[in-house]
């Protein structure tokens, strides 16, 4: 076949071949399984008390988030050309309410702008029928425990709704254009409207109460951190604890090794200055004890000793790299005293290392501290420090750029 005729024949015929498939055997097949769930639907929206209706609402939402819930519109359709009445769209409708409750309760609750910027975007799409922005930004986000929380009260609309035999005469409206949907009886839109208002009021008290998750609760800047709390309580000021974040938190960290503390401009290695792994400090070392700066766990601890990665108690990671290029030496000169998954404290040791060893490698010893978080890291330019002792560091939020402390 040339090939002009060939571009014009074969997609014509692939076209016409999945026609021919999906019209003579697909669609017959999909028309017995449609009005079998048509059938199953029926069954669950006239179940007694309310609880055909409970279980419609509380999964409905499920099916959003997999993308199922398409497959309604071909039940719905059915609906309303055999019975003129759309039940199922009703009792689906009270998830939609139940989010914006989410959305107000963490917009109240939360001190940190972003979640409240995110609260206030996802709203304003949830009252158009965009529930996305509520599911994945702010229910599946945080702990599972507002997304429980909504389906719960999806469903107890829609029980509501069940027992009082409220239904739509449409489909494709939610939130505030579905009220259209009841205007052509009087009692229809009034219970419509009261158990939607119910279900936003529930969704928000229910969340304000169990839902909001700690993280959220901590303004911007502040670590979740037992430390912090604790100087809150107490009212001690940022100079009383060995390391400290200048503005609303502290830290509880103390320096890692003996030495003297070098910004990480002038690291001579363009990596680490060029703060690719993230903002940090450097020690030029005079003692060969490596400690850890903070409590946390063992992420990485490299077989060779040249480097050690800690995940501290309040999320921070931190990578302690000694020396630079000290990999090529295969281990010489470094005795580690971890593993990964071990629980650390602050002044832990975590690697001996024999600097004269290293020296005659013709390595430079220079060693690396760096907050891979994304945490901006302000420190002294040449200040002396004692390993497991206090030092002069501010650490500041995710985002901003690290100076030299005057």
């Amino acid at each position: 076949m040339p090939n002009a005729l060939d571009l014009i024949m074969t997609p014509f015929l692939v076209m016409l071949g999945t026609f021919l498939v999906v019209m003579l055997g697909i669609g017959p097949v999909m028309h017995v399984v449609e009005l079998k769930l048509v059938t199953i639907v029926e069954m669950l929206v006239h179940l007694p008390f309310g609880i055909g209706g409970f279980l419609i609402g509380a999964t409905y939402p499920l099916l959003v988030i997999t993308g199922l819930h398409h497959t309604y519109t071909m039940i719905e359709t059915s609906l309303l050309a055999n019975t003129g009445f759309n039940p199922v769209i009703t009792l689906c409708a009270m998830y939609g309410f139940a989010n914006v409750g989410t959305c107000l309760a963490f917009f109240v609750k939360s001190r940190k702008q972003s979640v409240k910027s995110t609260s206030i975007g996802a709203m304003l799409s949830q009252l158009f029928g965009i529930s996305e922005p509520v599911l994945f930004g702010i229910q599946l986000r945080y702990n599972l425990r507002p997304l429980v929380i909504m389906l719960f009260t999806s469903g107890l609309g829609a029980a509501l709704l069940s027992v009082l035999g409220i239904q739509s005469n449409s489909y494709g409206l939610a939130v505030l254009p579905s009220y259209l949907m009841y205007i052509y009886k009087g009692n229809q839109l009034m219970w419509y409207f009261i158990i939607s208002i119910c279900s936003v009021a529930c969704c928000f008290f229910l969340t304000c109460l169990f839902g909001i998750p700690q993280e959220v609760l901590e303004a911007d800047g502040e670590p979740h951190d037992p430390a912090f709390r604790e100087n809150q309580l107490t009212g001690k000021n940022a100079g009383e604890m060995p390391g400290e974040i200048t503005g609303e938190a502290v830290y509880d960290m103390v320096s890692p090794a003996d030495g003297h503390i070098l910004p990480l401009d002038q690291v001579k290695d363009e990596v680490f200055a060029g703060r690719v792994l993230g903002d940090g400090f450097a020690v030029e070392l005079t003692g060969g004890r490596i400690l850890s700066p903070a409590d946390g766990t063992i992420e990485a601890a490299f077989d060779t000793g040249h480097a050690v990665g800690i995940r501290t108690e309040n999320g921070m990671e931190i990578l302690i790299h000694i020396g630079i290029n000290t990999v090529e030496l295969g281990g010489k000169g470094f005795h580690l005293h971890v593993s990964q998954g071990q629980k650390v404290r602050r002044g832990d040791c975590l690697v001996d290392v024999d600097l004269e060893e290293v020296r005659k490698s013709g390595k430079d010893l220079t060693t690396m501290v760096i907050f891979t978080t994304g945490e901006s890291v302000d420190v002294k330019s040449g200040e002396a420090v004692t390993a497991g002792a206090g030092f002069e560091i501010r650490i500041g939020q995710k985002g901003t750029r690290g100076s030299e402390l005057s």
